[in-house]
Parts: structure tokens; sequence; C-alpha cells
């Protein structure tokens, strides 16, 4: 590394130059560097005892001091300052604090290429160079110290050091050579100050050089409240303007070349990013892996409305909540969303080359570099698998190579079979003989092969790396024990927001036995039953009402005995099945559910339930003595005496209806408090390096030199060197090359 000439113009400003010089001391080698601090005739009479104090409170620093017996101005000074030194310089001004490794990092950019002239780093207050808000002046974040911003911006950075039409003069590198070709600043013409560098770094052009940003390091620039646009005098404010006019006579092109890099930011990822990660400092951050996303979390699958009331919970706990999601139009197109106190959109598009549909994927490339990059761009702290669906197994490796805790809610039974529910045709396949896997798999994803043991020792493997698995209900702990003898399953409940209803007069009058089917009506969901009640229903006091959307165009027309009332939003159903009296909710799912959003809602207006003797559902029924269980090979014409049986026996009826009086709810509260107790009690475990960080050792390494590493490893760089150049390495390039275009 050479040696460096930090050159600061000292003019007044007590305050703001003793601080920039502690912090120069502090993160500056000056055994190696010099710090060169010009007094240029200050009035202020403590300056120069001050700039004495530091050079001899610190003999083993190489600190000069110089004092200008007249006041020289700005350019004058600094250009003195150039003439002083012999070396590359750092042009700095004394209302600045610098920061960690600061002097390193900035010369490393400028040797990242032969044709830099001058860098200048990111900094708070530099119109071209300012963060985290374009060509304004910034204050630092409330949340972070100095030390944290810079640190922050170093790690999150690119390296990828843009180029500027211009530098900004608070803190300028520039190389000897380029002072030797082109000269010190034009003193004369920009003698008064403003605009010096800007021509300097327009005569770096002409030459052929190029001026850049050194984006992974921050220095703070308190600046000057006097020379604040809206406190400039007259003929300040008229002398800018006259530079200005100057600079666009002497360097038109330029001028507007930077005048469009205003207009246009070319530098607005940079932004984004540390904007994006100002609001995520401090804050735990946790990636979920759902099948199904809406970006303003209107949904209405069970799942997602889970999810969304974890992240509810989340937003309040200062947690940052990141949901990657396949685009339910094109299921090689991946969206990720991030959900915080201030935030709440889709800040990245993905495109895998996932073939979802004709094969079972386990692993895809595309996929997995995608969230290796998400893991490693938010430093991901948490994963939280919702769903595999659409998505490959790549996740829980990534995960465990970071020692990053992860979790999976099962909330159907898609890891035990990929059909999701094990419905085969219209009836649970569990314990049917007839079941021919093969032909399901091959109409669900076109293989031509049973893969299903394959399937299920695959996910064995799976599930046992995650650290934690949690399912809705005993039901279907019991389903996946059943399966995975050797796993350890948490059962935790889905809560639910009470909804306050409207009731009515419950002295019903009518003959008329009003029987509901709710939510979205599939064949698992017992749509084919559905249809089967409409058509055989000859009880006239018996009226069928459809709550929800359905995939059967059959049951959207409204039939003498039957009303289809459409879909409804969440919240909505109890007072639905109340304001149309509805006195029986019938749930004929035909595979296990796993919870049901749908039978709370039910609850809470005090509908009781007739559903089948399978899954969650059926137990729950029968632990909360709210409805009727039947055998799930029930069919219709028994399902409809099993009604009539119902509605005629008044006294059991309103035994069910008085046991809604000791029901209690688990509350969407409650089960929030558990997430975040979860949260709260995962220790961030330290992540390990990514490989791919040293693959640019020039711009990388920080505690070895490249050189340095060149002389610990340059005998095995040599080696393989030597190698490709044998015969046999040339042979075989030649050979993988023809089997590459066969």
């Amino acid at each position: 590394m050479k040696n460096i000439d930090i050159i600061v113009p000292i003019y007044n400003a007590y305050e703001f130059t003793e601080e920039c010089i502690k912090s120069i001391i502090k993160n500056t080698d000056l055994s190696k560097h010099t710090l060169v601090l010009i007094n240029d005739k200050s009035p202020d009479e403590k300056i120069l005892p001050m700039l004495l104090k530091y050079k001899n409170k610190n003999s083993d620093k190489q600190i000069i001091v110089l004092d200008n017996e007249q006041n020289l101005g700005f350019v004058k000074t600094v250009n003195k300052g150039m003439q002083y030194s012999e070396n590359d310089v750092i042009l700095l001004n004394s209302d600045t604090e610098v920061t960690k490794n600061w002097i390193e990092k900035i010369q490393r950019c400028a040797y990242s290429n032969q044709y830099i002239a001058t860098v200048t780093p990111l900094t708070n207050n530099g119109t071209i160079a300012s963060v985290p808000n374009f060509g304004i002046d910034n204050e630092l974040p409330q949340n972070m110290t100095l030390e944290e911003y810079a640190e922050m911006i170093e790690k999150i950075s690119k390296n990828r050091y843009p180029e500027l039409t211009t530098g900004n003069g608070f803190c300028m590198y520039i190389k000897r050579d380029v002072i030797e070709e082109i000269g010190l600043f034009d003193d004369e013409t920009f003698d008064k100050g403003y605009g010096e560098e800007n021509d300097f770094c327009y005569r770096a052009l002409d030459h052929g050089y190029i001026n850049v940003l050194c984006d992974n390091t921050f220095i703070y620039h308190k600046g000057t409240q006097s020379f604040k646009k809206e406190n400039l005098t007259a003929s300040r404010a008229a002398l800018i303007d006259e530079h200005m006019k100057l600079l666009r006579e002497k360097h038109p092109i330029y001028v507007q070349k930077t005048d469009n890099f205003l207009a246009n930011n070319p530098l607005r990822d940079i932004h984004e990013n540390i904007n994006l990660n100002i609001l995520l400092h401090n804050k735990k951050r946790i990636l979920y892996l759902v099948n199904e996303w809406e970006e303003n979390m209107e949904m209405t699958g069970g799942t997602s409305l889970h999810i969304k009331d974890i992240i509810n919970s989340n937003i309040k706990n200062n947690i940052a909540s990141f949901v990657v999601s396949p685009d339910k139009n094109d299921l090689t197109q991946f969206k990720l969303y991030l959900y915080t106190d201030k935030y709440a959109k889709a800040i990245a598009n993905y495109k895998t080359d996932i073939n979802y549909y004709g094969q079972i994927t386990y692993t895809n490339n595309s996929y997995k570099e995608m969230l290796e990059n998400i893991f490693d761009s938010f430093k991901i702290d948490i994963l939280h698998v919702h769903h595999f669906l659409f998505q490959t197994f790549d996740a829980i490796d990534i995960a465990k190579e970071r020692n990053i805790y992860s979790i999976i809610t099962l909330h159907d039974l898609y890891m035990i079979c990929p059909s999701i529910n094990m419905v085969y045709k219209d009836k649970y396949c569990e314990n049917d003989n007839t079941k021919d896997c093969a032909k399901c798999l091959n109409i669900r994803y076109g293989v031509n092969s049973n893969i299903l043991n394959k399937w299920q020792k695959t996910c064995f493997e799976i599930l046992k790396k995650f650290d934690k698995i949690i399912v809705p209900s005993n039901n279907t702990k019991k389903i996946f024990e059943n399966i995975y003898k050797e796993l350890e399953i948490e059962v935790v409940e889905h809560g639910v927001a009470i909804t306050e209803v409207k009731t009515k007069n419950t002295n019903k009058t009518s003959k008329q036995f009003n029987i509901a089917f709710v939510g979205a009506m599939a064949i698992h969901k017992g749509s084919n039953i559905l249809k089967d009640l409409i058509s055989k229903n000859n009880n006239a006091n018996i009226k069928i009402h459809l709550f929800g959307k359905s995939e059967d165009k059959e049951l959207t027309k409204n039939k003498s005995n039957y009303i289809n009332h459409g879909p409804y939003k969440r919240g909505e159903l109890p007072q639905l099945l109340i304001d149309n009296n509805i006195d029986l909710v019938c749930m004929f799912t035909t595979w296990p559910e796993t919870y049901s959003y749908t039978l709370t809602e039910t609850y809470m207006a005090q509908v009781p339930v007739l559903t089948f003797d399978i899954g969650a559902v059926g137990d729950r029924i029968k632990e909360d003595g709210l409805g009727w269980v039947i055998k799930l090979d029930t069919k219709s014409t028994e399902i409809l005496a099993k009604i009539e049986e119902i509605c005629n026996d008044i006294k059991e009826y309103k035994n069910k209806k008085d046991n809604f009086k000791n029901y209690k709810f688990k509350e969407v509260e409650e089960m929030q408090k558990y997430y975040e107790n979860l949260y709260e009690s995962i220790e961030l475990k330290p992540k390990t390096a990514n490989i791919y960080e040293f693959i640019d050792q020039k711009t990388k390494m920080k505690e070895i030199e490249f050189n340095q590493y060149l002389t610990k490893y340059g005998h095995i760089i040599n080696k393989y060197e030597k190698t490709r150049n044998t015969k046999l390495w040339k042979i075989a390039k030649k050979l993988k090359a023809k089997i590459k275009r066969n």
C-alpha cells in the first residue's frame, strides 16, 4: 500500500476540526500515512494551539502542522498541501469524521483500475455522493451510530465502484501521477472556491481518466450552516452562479453529463440497498416460504391467513418478515416480499427454470441460487417454511450451511404424498385398497412411475433436518407420526380474531330448516356430495345454501331448494350464517383437514355442524360437542336422513346449541404470543462465510493484502499454472470441448 498524505485545510470551526482530527487519529495508521493540517490564518486563536497539541501529543505519528502567514483561501490552501506532498493525497474537509478502514478501502478502490484519477466515498452530505437519499443533505439514521452505519454500508456494498462525472471535495482521493500530469486545482479561476474540484475532475476526463465512487466507504460530513443555500449571502450566491457559468463554458459536455447524472440517478440501487438496510437494522429477519401470496395480504386460504396473522405480530415486535412465493401466473417466477413497521411490498422478482409440471423436483440450481442470494443479501436469521409446493427442498440445506434456525409448519399432507391431500378420485386414499398411486401421480405430475416410497424417504430426511416441526392439530400429528415414527412434532393450534355478530331472535317459527356448505367447493371439499344432496333432496322444508366460490359451474346456478350466495371475505361468514337463518353447517371434506378456519367461524355464529369422522374437523366436533359426525363412506341418502333426524330432534339440537356457551376460542393474540416467544428464544448463531466472498481477492480481502496472499499461496498457483501447460491437460481440455459440442 502506497503512503498517502491526508490534507486538511482549516479555517475556524474549532469543534468540528477537533472531531475530525480525533477520527483520523483513531481510524488511520499514521505510521504509514501522514496527516497534513493547514491552518489558513484562522481568526479563532484557539485553532493553532489545538493543532500543535495533537501533533505533540501524538509524537509517534506522522502529523504535520502548516500555518499560513496570511489567509490564502480554500483552493490555494489545498494546492499548498498538494505541492507539499509527493504522494497520493486525500483532500479532506475539516467538518468530516472518517470511519474504520476508510483509507485502505478508498486506496484499494483507486488502484482497482489504472485509469482511475479520483475516488469519492459515500457521505450524508455530498450531493452526488449523498446517501441514503440522493442529491440532498441527509441526517445520520436515528437507530444507528456513525460506526454502525459505516460498518453496515461496507458489509452490504457490492463493491462495484461506479463511475462519476465528478468527484466531491469533502473527501477526494487523487493519485500523484494524475496531479503531475494535469496540474493542481485552478486557483486563479476558482480562487474563492466552488467548482474547483469539478474543474479538476473534468480535466482528468479530458486526459482519459475516470472518477469513481467508493461505494463501500462512508465518511460523515457535517457541512456548515452558513454554506446552505437558504443562508447564502447575495455575493456568495452570485459567486456560485458565476463559477457554474465558467464550468459550463469550459466543460459544456461534462457539465451536461453531471446534470443528467443528478436527474437520472444511476446510483439508485445503492440508495435503495442502504435505505432498506437502515430499515432492517437491529431487526431479527425471518424468511417464510409459501405456496401462494398476495402483496396486500388479502388472502383467503387458511395457510396464507395463518402466516398473515404471524407477520402482523412480527411487525409489532420489530421483526422483519420476508416472504418468497411463486407467481400464480408463472410458476418459474418468484417474488420476494418484505413486511416491517414501515415497509410492505414486493422488493424483488426472480426468474428460475423450475419445471413444476412433468416432474418431481427435489432440487434446482437456479432456484437454489435465488435463495442463496436472498439468505446472504438480507442476512436471514430464521427460516420458516409453510409449504414446499411449487418449490424445491433446497432451502433447508442452505439454512443448515449458514447455521440458520429452521422451522416447518405442516398445513396439509404434501410431505407424505405430492397429491397434497391424499384424495384418490374423491375419497381419502389412506385405507383405500383400490387406489392406483402411479395413475394418480401421472395425472397430477406426468410421472410414469410410482415414486411414492422415494418421495416419503426423501421427505423424511428433509423433515429431520428442521429444528422444529409444527402442526395445527393432534390429528395431523398422529398421521405424520404414523408414517415418520422418529419425528418430534409440536401441536400449535391456529388462533382466530373473534368476529362480533348481531344475533337474531332464537324463537324459530318457520318449519324451514336451512343447511349450508361453506368455503371453496372442490371435490376434496365435498362438491360432489353437495350436488348429490341438491338433486336428491325432496324435503320442501330443507333448503341448501352455499357460501363460497365453487369450481363446479353447476353449483353456481340457483334452484328451488338451493341458493348460491357467492364468495365472502374473511370475518364475514358468522354474520352471513345468522342473517340467512342457517340452522346447520355441513362440512363434508373427504380428506383429514389439519385445522379449518371455516369451522371456527361457524362456531362464532353458534351454528352446529355435521361432518365426516375424519381429520381435525371431525376431532374438534367430537371434543367440543358442537355437532354430529358420520362415517366417511356415508351415502347421500343416508346424509339426508341424518339431516332430517337432526331437524326433527329438537331436544338434541338444543343441547348442541347450549354447548356453545361453554366453548372457549383460541384467539389470535394467544397464537401470536407463542410465535413471538419462539422467535425471541432463538439465539442467532454465527453465520458461516460465503465462499464467493473470497473470489475477488483484490477487493474482498481485508486483513491480508493481495501481494501477501500471493506470497503465501503463490507456489500453489504456480504449480497449477504449470499443470495447465502440460500436454495431458491440453488433451483433456480438447476432449471436454468435443464432448460439450456433441
